[in-house]
């Protein structure tokens, strides 16, 4: 399913083209951006200029062709403030739909702040923190207080940089007086409500708009980085350069459109006491708003369930269960697998000395362990690693992403070594950190060999010579426990103690032949028996 968003906009008007797929992904395939600046005499004035209807008509008919190129299934319209405020707002709607076959819905503030919620939720991460987020745009500020499950507060303040611009005329460059008397102005909207958000509590600040992106191109260019975050010291200092400069100067800034060189002092004025107000030092960037939004409503209201984004609120698992069905893997194997693995990891947790983040990696890795038979049966473990390294892991590191794509790889046949493939690139550590993973996952993995889950809970005993691992189990899971026995040396290398397995009054033993069921190339290496015991 193919969507094009488009946010009529006071200052700019935005088209986004995104795929759907099955799984809820949304993967854009193209943006396009038309200045229209709608609200230069809208706010001021309370009408939509002719010259300024007729570029607005034109740009949209523009960006229509786009989407048509795209072939999508549906165009969804919205416009923001600077037509829901203008008198001729109806009519320019009207024309929309006559000229360029655009729906356009214009929405409330309230509205709006929630839609950039969807959008933003989709690329930060929140887990279980709380995010105050502000959209600045042409004609109005919108806040948001928010989790990745629930929209706490929303507000929109008539704060748009278009809107100030045209509200606070300068001299150009702006006098001593004027900055201080716009910085007042600023402050007396944002401070009640700011204080709310701080009463109410959050973890972190995030900016976004195109204004915020502009503001983060900026300071880039004077310090070369390439930072996702915006610190209010770098923010404060660049308000007092841009208010110094005349328009003219300004849009020779390396990093500015010149078409901001008018707004781009209030922008910093508001983004810089919003920090003020809020007592942090810094601000993340949100890359996703409004257009994301819009998609992800569309998606919800029109086909449930495609998204993850409810089910899995967390950016990092929402990642990989996304991958995990697009490969179609069996959830119940794969989920019971990772529970045993996090059960064993837990347990012996003296004998590898490794993190909870670990953990967490080991999880997702037992998640993963048999996608690639979404590629071939053959070498399926091999597969799993190269979908996985191929994946866009959202919410991971690198170094992170090739654990977890090695962990799901040496789940089964050779175990990994440092100087085997892509093992000889980790470090030391790292490749410390796959041969544990591995080793435990491998005994997971054989637990639950027959996919039926009948060992339902582990319990692990560490002595000086053996771990002992009793089961709880239903039936008789015979070739669990050969699996497991046979599938154990590298935990046994590496933890230096002989496993031991004991399951509702079965315990293995060193000798017995290998299951009927169990093919050639799954042959026990060495003899293996499985007897009664009176435990």
């Amino acid at each position: 399913m193919r969507i094009a968003a488009l946010d009529v906009g006071s200052n700019s008007f935005h088209l986004m083209v995104a795929e759907v797929e099955t799984g809820g992904r949304i993967n854009v395939l193209d943006r396009a951006k038309e200045m229209v600046r709608l609200g230069d005499s809208t706010l001021h004035d309370g009408v939509i200029a002719p010259e300024v209807f007729r570029r607005g008509l034109d740009a949209l008919k523009a960006l229509r062709r786009i989407a048509d190129r795209h072939k999508v299934d549906a165009l969804v319209a919205v416009a923001t403030s600077a037509v829901r405020e203008a008198q001729n707002g109806g009519e320019f709607v009207r024309a929309a739909r006559d000229e360029s076959g655009i729906d356009v819905r214009v929405i409330r503030g309230d509205e709006e702040a929630r839609l950039i919620y969807l959008g933003a939720r989709g690329s930060l991460d929140l887990g279980k923190r709380r995010v105050a987020l502000f959209d600045l745009g042409g004609g109005s500020l919108e806040i948001v207080l928010a989790d990745a499950q629930e929209l706490y507060y929303t507000s929109s303040l008539k704060l748009g940089v278009i809107r100030l611009a045209e509200s606070f005329p300068c001299s150009d460059p702006p006098t001593a007086r004027e900055r201080a008397h716009l910085q007042e102005r600023v402050r007396a909207v944002l401070e009640p409500v700011v204080s709310r958000v701080r009463a109410m509590g959050f973890d972190y600040v995030a900016f976004t708009s195109g204004t915020a992106s502009a503001l983060a191109g900026l300071l880039r260019a004077a310090s070369g980085g390439g930072k996702s975050t915006v610190a209010r010291a770098d923010l404060a200092a660049l308000e007092q350069k841009l208010g110094s400069m005349t328009v003219a100067a300004r849009t020779r800034m390396p990093g500015l459109d010149a078409r901001r060189a008018d707004t781009i002092h209030a922008g910093a004025v508001v983004f810089r006491t919003v920090l003020d107000l809020a007592g942090v030092g810094e601000a993340t960037l949100c890359e996703t708003a409004l257009r994301e939004g819009i998609v992800a409503e569309y998606v919800a209201t029109n086909r449930p369930g495609i998204l993850l984004v409810e089910e899995f609120p967390d950016l990092r698992r929402r990642s990989v269960m996304e991958l995990a069905r697009r490969c179609q893997f069996r959830e119940d194997h794969g989920t019971h697998v990772a529970r045993l693995a996090l059960s064993l990891f837990h347990q012996t947790r003296r004998l590898h000395n490794l993190s909870d983040g670990d953990a967490e990696l080991l999880e997702y890795a037992a998640l993963l362990h048999d996608i690639g038979f979404y590629i071939s049966p053959h070498r399926h473990h091999r597969h799993t690693e190269y979908l996985i390294k191929s994946h866009a892991m959202t919410g991971f590191s690198k170094s992170e992403v090739q654990i977890i794509a090695l962990t799901a790889r040496h789940h089964r046949k050779a175990a990994p070594r440092r100087e085997r493939g892509p093992m000889r690139r980790l470090s030391k550590n790292d490749t410390r950190r796959v041969r544990f993973l591995a080793a435990i996952l491998r005994v997971a993995d054989a637990l639950d060999r027959t996919h039926a889950r009948l060992v339902r809970a582990v319990r692990c005993s560490v002595a000086g010579r053996t771990v002992e691992i009793r089961v709880d189990g239903d039936g008789d899971p015979e070739l669990e426990l050969w699996a497991a026995r046979r599938k154990g040396d590298l935990f046994e290398e590496l933890a230096g103690r002989k496993l031991r397995f004991a399951v509702d009054g079965i315990r293995d033993r060193e000798e017995a032949p290998a299951p009927p069921e169990v093919a050639a190339e799954e042959a026990p290496r060495g003899p293996l028996r499985v007897v009664k015991s009176s435990a």
